[in-house]
């Protein structure tokens, strides 16, 4: 008895101990954040100022883009403040390509700025729209008779694709031109599921919907291999016609077949560098401290750093964009839906409150959706589309931007604007539906485990220690083949087409934008200036002023997972699940979900 009662005192102290310890690390926290939060504002107020007079005493200064920076697809001054302030202690300044854009657009009117230096080494943006709309901007900036440099010690494909925008590409030392052309590879886990005797039911309707593919083949489909060779293809041309007009060679100087690739290269003794130059893919060689010397030579010295006379890109957006052109209360509200479509408090409930903020300011005239996603949850995706349905009730219309993809789930979503918008290589299409459910009854049954009891019906009775039973796959497949319909019927009635002819654009093909449009799943090609002119067209407002409403949330998976992964990490994760989790645990999850991705 004794024992007993000194084993709950010595419980309820050490309880007592983790509620004060908790307690005093919730006051800590909120503490630090306090602390962080006025040092934000003490450190923005004095950089602001000092950029401010340091820009003010300077002519003939040349604008300078750094793409080591990360770039967003929303402007950062909406983002979450944790973010911010994270970013600023550890020194990293984050831009969206469209301020990146404007800071170009308002240098090029700038009587101090003489130039733009792209420093490309570090480029981290692999979206060819983005890239477009930057070398859009670069070219107005050339018509004004300012020039643009670019350097790197190495370019890619995205590299060069923005460097041929620049009168003179620099080259370092040893440093390459690595054009690859394109293309489209996947990893293949039917053997691995095998292995591990885990049996995958597919469900899917249109045979181009090769995302399913992996889970139940070792290799590419035919299919998919005819639809992916045409993609890339079609993207590469697009690539090789905007470079070859950029630099003003022809297609097949800029990109040779590998043999007369390989034929120039071995007059040239294997040196890529000297490869570069004869080809007049780059300008010239240069080291730093020349390349310096010749940008100190065009546009000054700054005795205080030393070298030439510049501003950086985060400074001049400081300066002179943050204030000048983003406004909290606007009368257009922007929207971008980024990423795997997701469903739940971390995923589709994000969107759908920003879309409702739009529902209830009056204020807000009119929304544009940025959208940039391979598709995701059929739920999620319907949740998404009817509260964008609430917006036209009160007559809100809807302007859709697409970026580097916006299928299945993301096309579904589309198709209730007023009007669509996509890059001429934005992807988009792939009408069709999947579903994926993971059996572990092997696995289990393997290790000893073995699952048996009654049951009134075999209907809504999943489980992933149970192989499906027919009535469980017969459902299934009625609920896909009517999603599909669905699909169909709203992509008719949204689009005004046939219903005939949205099947033959069905079963899953992916379309580009140029190619969607034809077809009418969109109505024109453009970009995010596009979107503006239109929203101003059909609210009839002429001065436009955006408001972006915030949809960042911190999720370490939305940075680790593409849309195979995510499903393979839920497979992996419910193999876990079932050994350590209770029954009741693992009925109540949800082992069945339809996919348009």
């Amino acid at each position: 008895m004794i024992k007993l009662l000194n084993l709950v005192k010595f419980f309820c102290c050490y309880l007592w101990s983790l509620i004060n310890f908790t307690r005093t690390l919730i006051i800590n926290i909120i503490f630090i954040l306090l602390v962080s939060l006025l040092c934000y504002y003490i450190y923005n107020v004095r950089h602001r100022k000092n950029v401010d007079n340091r820009i003010l005493k300077k002519n003939h200064q040349v604008l300078e883009i750094n793409f080591d920076e990360n770039f967003n697809n929303e402007p950062f001054y909406k983002k979450n403040l944790i973010f911010k302030l994270f970013d600023k202690f550890t020194n990293k300044k984050k831009h969206d390509v469209i301020n990146i854009a404007y800071a170009i657009n308002y240098a090029k009117q700038d009587n101090n700025i003489n130039g733009i230096i792209l420093k490309l080494d570090n480029l981290n943006i692999n979206d060819i729209p983005s890239l477009r709309y930057i070398g859009k901007y670069l070219n107005r900036f050339k018509k004004t008779g300012k020039k643009i440099y670019a350097i790197s010690d190495i370019y890619n494909n995205n590299q060069y694709y923005l460097a041929s925008f620049a009168n003179k590409i620099f080259l370092l030392p040893y440093g390459t031109v690595k054009l690859s052309g394109l293309s489209f590879k996947k990893n293949f886990y039917k053997k691995l599921l095998q292995n591990l005797k885990i049996k995958t039911y597919i469900f899917r309707v249109g045979k181009y919907k090769s995302a399913v593919e992996p889970f139940f083949r070792n290799n590419m489909s035919f299919n998919d291999k005819v639809a992916m060779n045409k993609l890339i293809n079609n993207l590469w041309d697009d690539y090789l016609t905007t470079v070859s007009i950029n630099r003003k060679l022809t297609k097949e100087e800029i990109f040779p077949t590998d043999q007369n690739f390989l034929i120039s290269l071995e007059k040239l003794h294997g040196d890529l560098t000297l490869f570069a130059l004869k080809n007049k893919l780059v300008d010239k060689i240069s080291d730093n401290h020349d390349f310096e010397k010749e940008m100190i030579q065009n546009f000054g010295l700054d005795k205080n750093t030393n070298t030439y006379n510049k501003i950086n890109i985060n400074d001049y957006i400081k300066l002179y964009i943050d204030n000048g052109i983003q406004k909290d209360n606007g009368n257009i509200s922007v929207i971008t839906i980024d990423g795997l479509i997701t469903y739940g408090s971390n995923g589709s409930q994000i969107i759908i409150n920003a879309i409702h903020q739009v529902y209830k300011n009056p204020q807000i005239k009119g929304l544009i959706l940025k959208i940039n996603s391979p598709g995701g949850d059929i739920i999620a995706s319907q949740a998404i589309y009817n509260e964008l349905a609430l917006l036209k009730k009160v007559h809100k219309p809807i302007v859709v931007i697409m970026g580097k993809v916006a299928a299945s789930g993301a096309y579904w979503i589309s198709t209730i604007a007023d009007f669509i918008i996509a890059d001429p290589v934005s992807l988009t299409g792939s009408i069709g539906i999947f579903g994926v459910i993971n059996n572990f009854n092997n696995v289990l049954n393997f290790i000893g485990i073995n699952k048996d009891g009654v049951s009134i019906s075999e209907r809504f009775n999943l489980s992933l220690n149970e192989k499906l039973s027919s009535i469980e796959k017969k459902i299934i497949e009625l609920n896909i083949k009517n999603g599909y319909k669905k699909f169909i019927n709203l992509v008719s009635k949204q689009r005004h087409l046939p219903i005939e002819q949205v099947k033959k654009l069905a079963n899953g093909m992916v379309f580009l934008g140029k190619d969607a449009k034809k077809y009418g799943l969109i109505d024109d090609i453009g970009d995010f200036d596009s979107a503006i002119i239109k929203i101003s067209q059909l609210t009839k407002i002429k001065n436009i002023n955006l408001q972006w409403e915030d949809t960042n949330t911190f999720s370490i998976l939305d940075l680790l997972m593409n849309s195979n992964r995510f499903i393979l990490s839920n497979l992996i994760q419910n193999y876990i699940n079932i050994i350590f989790n209770n029954e009741e645990s693992l009925n109540s999850q949800k082992i069945y979900s339809l996919y348009i991705a």
